[in-house]
């Protein structure tokens, strides 16, 4: 949203915030007459101030000059200072938006003294507020919040409040813009001081005004938490703001900023298919919008998201589009330029002829001279600038286009790691599972031709010891087969079986029983349920006793001397499982590499190295979390945490 159409809407509040105080008014002259028959000079200097903001909403700075000059003698002859200084300031203002800067400041600082000598607060204040208006339009942010700031400190109480909030809103742009963030939060926190003092009452007759000024204030709130990447505050931030403008009317302008927040908000966290909805939202609401401005700020929101999505050939359709729009955009200026300085030149030109019929004086030929040289250089200007501008917009376009290129390059350079990273898994994957599954074959088909040699005498002991190996063979097989199935099944399948009404204490002790036959003679096997026997939830008893089993199996293996301890605990509505031992412990840089598939500290060690992997993807699956903590010094510690429904 452009600082003018902000400026308008809120002078718009202003004034009809006003006019809630005010007596009604008969007819639509320049004078409103009281009913005793005499002037209501107070109602009829607000008369004079809509029409002055009439002029200056509809471009006509010609037309308000003449006016406003004719209205302040109005108002100062009758004693009314406060619309005095209004005019005064829409005229100023008037200069900033058509680029005489020079005409507003000069404004701005004569209106600044007068109210200064006056010991007029609210003059003081439009003055202070103008100038920092034309700073920031002129690009000088310093000056810009120097004088904001001022103006915010004049602002008299008992006044409506619609331009203070404009100076808050101006101000947070240009401290954001400097990235002052502690000074955009100060003065956040002020603004909102003051703007809930206006709440807003659903129903009520000022519901609606009020309503603007918090969709303001919750607005720019939200532009500097995205500025400092505190994206769940700025969604709540946002939601505000799109619950004010509801109550407010749903205007245009104000649709068109909370869809670029939410396409924005969308775009940084990743969350690409949300930012093409907003962003297209956005880019509808902007075609409509006859302010280009919006067009513009729409169009290079779109083309962002469609380059982080990775579509970029439909993102350099957007540039090219928005470059043409710049170049219209640059034209039409410089058309309105051109029309500005030829009234001024015609003005001048009345001048000279009235001059010359007063003097007939014998300068003709130079003052024609003169005129073609004006024009000539007006000409030289026009089309020096717009050559510049075209050559920039080029130079944007291949800049663009190269950034493009180069996106696309790092995208097929991921694409290639990826492939290569699939591959290596692949190999990874047909080596780990070669030599796990040829050795117990090679125990089973080696202790099977043993037994079945005809000449060879075995004691009972020796078969049942061979039949035990062949036994630990084909479990171990069946070990893997089941964690190759079962991966492929969570992969595979995103349906979880229906959840079941059991006792925790019955997981950990049925999970413990499952792994004794593990453990070491010189281990002990611990539980510490801090649940009661009897309580009892809905969930998925099965596959959380297959995650404890390949932790309590992982611990067995590696721990030798020691304990094992499986603990539970009930941390709101979850269930917190822990499976702690005393063995060697996983290095610090191991940490995160043990959940990978096929992941194995030991190389040599017996097992594929999926057991870990399987697990988080069970727990994740039931949507939960399992992690290893990295503060437990004692060897290895592992914390499952799973939601449940609780049974009262």
């Amino acid at each position: 949203m452009t600082r003018k159409c902000i400026l308008s809407l809120i002078m718009l509040i202003a004034v009809l915030s006003g006019a809630l105080l005010l007596s009604c008014q008969h007819g639509a002259g320049n004078r409103i007459i009281s009913s005793d028959g005499s002037v209501d000079w107070n109602d009829s200097c607000f008369a004079l101030l809509k029409q002055a903001l009439a002029y200056y909403n509809n471009n006509e700075t010609d037309s308000l000059e003449q006016f406003a000059a004719w209205s302040m003698e109005i108002c100062a002859e009758h004693n009314q200072r406060q619309w005095y200084y209004n005019i005064w300031a829409v005229l100023a203002e008037a200069y900033v938006w058509d680029n005489q800067f020079d005409k507003a400041t000069d404004e701005a600082h004569r209106m600044q003294e007068e109210a200064e000598k006056r010991k007029e607060g609210f003059g003081q204040f439009l003055a202070y507020k103008t100038l920092g208006v034309g700073y920031a339009h002129a690009g000088n942010s310093h000056e810009a919040v120097s004088n904001l700031k001022k103006a915010i400190g004049y602002f008299p109480k008992g006044a409506t409040p619609g331009e203070l909030f404009y100076c808050y809103h101006s101000l947070c742009q240009e401290q954001l813009k400097m990235k002052h963030y502690t000074a955009v939060d100060s003065t956040l926190r002020g603004w909102q001081t003051e703007v809930n003092r206006y709440p807003v009452i659903v129903g009520d007759s000022e519901a609606t005004v009020h309503a603007d000024f918090h969709f303001s204030y919750h607005s720019a709130h939200a532009d500097y938490l995205l500025a400092t990447g505190s994206y769940q505050r700025a969604e709540v931030a946002i939601d505000s703001a799109a619950y004010h403008e509801n109550i407010a009317g749903n205007n245009d302008l104000n649709l068109i900023t909370i869809a670029q927040q939410r396409s924005r908000l969308a775009r940084e966290q990743g969350h690409v298919g949300e930012a093409l909805r907003h962003s297209a939202r956005l880019l509808e609401l902007a075609s409509k919008n006859t302010d280009s401005s919006n067009l513009t700020v729409a169009l290079e929101e779109r083309a962002n998201v469609l380059e982080k999505a990775g579509d970029f050939e439909e993102a350099l359709k957007i540039y090219h589009r928005l470059d043409e729009l710049k170049d219209s955009l640059s034209a039409i200026d410089q058309h309105e330029r051109l029309n500005h300085l030829n009234k001024q030149y015609a003005v001048s030109e009345l001048r000279a002829a009235n001059a010359q019929l007063e003097q007939r004086s014998r300068f003709t030929t130079g003052s024609i001279a003169m005129i073609m040289g004006i024009c000539a250089i007006l000409v030289f200007l026009v089309y020096n600038s717009r050559w510049s501008r075209q050559l920039e917009i080029k130079n944007q376009q291949l800049q663009r286009e190269r950034n493009v290129v180069v996106a696309q390059n790092k995208q097929l350079a991921i694409e290639r790691d990826h492939a290569e990273a699939a591959s290596r898994a692949k190999t990874a994957f047909i080596q780990s599972m070669t030599h796990e599954i040829r050795t117990p074959l090679n125990h089973i088909s080696g202790f099977t031709q043993v037994l079945a040699m005809p000449d060879m005498e075995l004691h009972d002991a020796e078969r049942l010891e061979i039949s035990r190996h062949i036994q630990e063979g084909t479990h171990h097989l069946t070990n893997i087969l089941d964690d190759l199935i079962q991966i492929s099944d969570l992969e595979s399948s995103t349906d979880l079986p229906p959840a079941e009404d059991y006792y925790p204490a019955l997981i950990v002790a049925q999970a413990l029983e499952a792994v004794r036959p593990s453990v070491a003679a010189d281990v002990t096997l611990e539980s510490h349920c801090l649940v009661p026997d009897e309580l009892m939830v809905s969930t998925y008893p099965h596959m959380i006793q297959t995650i404890l089993t390949r932790l309590l199996d992982n611990a067995a293996k590696f721990t030798h001397l020691g304990s094992i301890t499986l603990s539970l605990v009930q941390e709101g509505d979850r269930l917190h499982f822990s499976v702690a031992d005393t063995g060697p412990g996983i290095p610090a840089d191991k940490r995160d590499f043990i959940f990978e598939r096929f992941a194995k500290l030991d190389s040599f060690a017996q097992g594929t190295g999926l057991g870990l992997s399987v697990a988080r993807m069970i727990a994740e699956r039931l949507g939960g979390t399992l992690t290893l903590d990295s503060d437990y010094t004692g060897g290895s510690k592992f914390d499952l945490v799973i939601p449940a429904s609780f049974k009262s």
